[in-house]
């Protein structure tokens, strides 16, 4: 029996985590690159390593993911268009493979009622898109790439969720949709509207979505180990 005395490293990085999503979202660290790459750098670190301590089978390519979203976010600090355009296309690249987890996760596969499922998830995104279209240039064929995987997954989400009474996809559902909010108020305040509370809400949307998704891979590692043992 645990006491409350035990050391839990999991539950203190994930308190830290928060922590982080809060004082970042709060506070614009931009006139000090240093805090603010420490500070807004530290996130996917955490939550490797929150993952790492947690999972038993550790998902090589989750884990690729969100290095490669780590990257993305690098990319992304730095106004200047080749920067923007490489963090667009490795943002691309790690939701693929967040595309690949979820698809090789779910038993429901029906593309016909999975593309239905996608179709609010299309258009939602398709109206940020639109918002920001003159800005974009060339960056805007891997965010046309990267909107139709994004509605894929929330389509498997929603799809999962309504005929598979299952924890993980509950969680899926909760991360696909934030994933696309997320992305909408990312492209907004980029290139559209500078505002704190954009900003804010960007910060906060990254945080959950991620940690989300996250409490969706162990479920589904979770389940996995039942299935094996029984």
């Amino acid at each position: 029996m645990k006491t409350l005395n035990s050391f839990n490293p999991v539950l203190i990085l994930t308190i830290i985590y928060f922590i982080v999503i809060v004082i970042f979202s709060m506070f614009d660290f931009s006139d000090y690159p240093s805090i603010n790459y420490i500070i807004g750098g530290s996130r996917i670190p955490l939550l490797i390593i929150i993952y790492w301590l947690h999972s038993q089978k550790r998902n090589i390519l989750y884990l690729v993911a969100l290095l490669l979203f780590f990257f993305s976010y690098i990319m992304f600090l730095d106004n200047a268009p080749e920067r923007s355009f490489y963090g667009s296309i490795t943002s691309l690249l790690y939701r693929f493979l967040i595309f690949l987890l979820v698809y090789k996760s779910v038993r429901n596969k029906n593309w016909f009622a999975l593309f239905l499922a996608s179709i609010p998830f299309l258009f939602t995104y398709s109206y940020f898109l639109l918002l920001i279209n003159e800005f974009l240039n060339a960056d805007i064929y891997p965010w046309v790439l990267n909107g139709l995987l994004t509605s894929f997954i929330g389509g498997i989400a929603l799809y999962n969720y309504l005929f598979e009474d299952e924890n993980k996809n509950f969680w899926l559902l909760i991360s696909a949709v934030l994933f696309v909010i997320q992305i909408g108020m990312f492209f907004i305040h980029k290139y559209y509207i500078e505002a704190p509370e954009l900003r804010t809400l960007t910060i906060i949307l990254f945080g959950i979505s991620n940690f989300t998704f996250y409490k969706f891979m162990i479920s589904d590692e979770e389940r996995e180990n039942e299935v094996s043992i029984s």
